[in-house]
């Protein structure tokens, strides 16, 4: 009897979905595997805000990244998962838990990839609710920014892409730097492999990469870090200058204190600063590029 209810929900669940979806209009995700050369790939049309807000709380962790073009109402796949996607992912996520030294349950830094956001970034990075409270809780008019789960927002973020252009990969920068509690922004674009020709020593390909970190009331930073310069066409005769780890010119360095940046009123005093637990060990994230190059560079070999 249980059994045969069991059957009849799954039944009325999946009839229920697609009367939603003759109802409702929403980008479809394709039935077969998707190469990154075939990226950007629509897969939606005249699709509403609500309607891709929704497909994105079905779909989001499906392992692409999407855009929705607000001119058009098209939606597309731009990224998806791959080795040296998830890669830097990987590594970045190591880097930013190096403050919290070991602690790995209820860390006082929470680091995740494909976050509770609706438009989710490759790497997040929270405060702890020991530190820094839920928004609901807070007494700070208008309330802060929270999460799907209420929350506290991400105060880092990172954005990696391989297929996505570059003109996207920024757009999405900018938009995070929109929020004022998104207090650092790391975009990073990795480049094609430059065909036949790959380094003498290890065999990898050369490649051409660049990074920038965005933070709120500071100019830009940039950075050239393959092992390839961007407009090199002799990349043997003419070697990049990120070759070599600990480079201090190839460090992307934060202020640990931005992710526990929390404040008790606006406007921001000029004295304020964040509170770090004592638990926490340094003062700044510091982000090797030689390494992230060298991680993507193994991947793809």
């Amino acid at each position: 009897m249980s059994h045969a209810r069991y059957s009849s929900d799954i039944w009325w669940a999946r009839n229920l979905d697609r009367f939603d979806e003759l109802v409702h209009k929403y980008p479809k995700l394709p039935t077969k595997p998707v190469e990154e050369s075939s990226l950007p790939l629509k897969i939606g049309s005249k699709i509403t805000i609500k309607n891709y807000n929704t497909f994105l709380e079905n779909h989001g962790s499906a392992g692409y990244k999407f855009w929705f073009d607000k001119k058009t109402s098209d939606v597309f796949i731009i990224g998806m998962a791959s080795t040296k996607h998830e890669a830097v992912i990987s590594l970045l996520q190591r880097y930013f838990n190096v403050p919290n030294n070991g602690v790995v349950v209820n860390p006082p830094i929470c680091v995740y990839g494909q976050p509770r956001l609706k438009i989710a970034p490759d790497v997040a990075v929270y405060p702890n609710i020991a530190f820094v409270p839920r928004p609901s809780a807070s007494p700070v008019i208008p309330v802060p920014p929270s999460d799907l789960c209420g929350n506290p927002h991400a105060r880092i973020v990172c954005e990696i892409a391989i297929s996505q252009d570059v003109g996207r990969l920024g757009q999405r920068c900018l938009r995070w730097m929109k929020e004022k509690y998104v207090r650092a922004v790391i975009g990073i674009k990795i480049l094609e492999e430059r065909p036949m020709i790959r380094e003498p020593v290890t065999g990898y390909f050369y490649k051409t990469m660049t990074a920038k970190l965005y933070r709120q009331g500071m100019d830009t930073q940039r950075w050239d870090f393959g092992n390839a310069k961007k407009y090199s066409r002799d990349p043997v005769n003419n070697p990049a200058d990120c070759n070599a780890p600990n480079l201090p010119a190839f460090q992307i360095t934060i202020p640990i204190s931005e992710v526990f940046w929390d404040l008790p009123l606006f406007p921001i005093p000029l004295a304020y600063a964040p509170a770090v637990p004592a638990t926490i060990v340094g003062n700044t994230f510091v982000i090797d590029l030689y390494q992230i190059q060298r991680i993507v560079l193994e991947a793809n070999i």
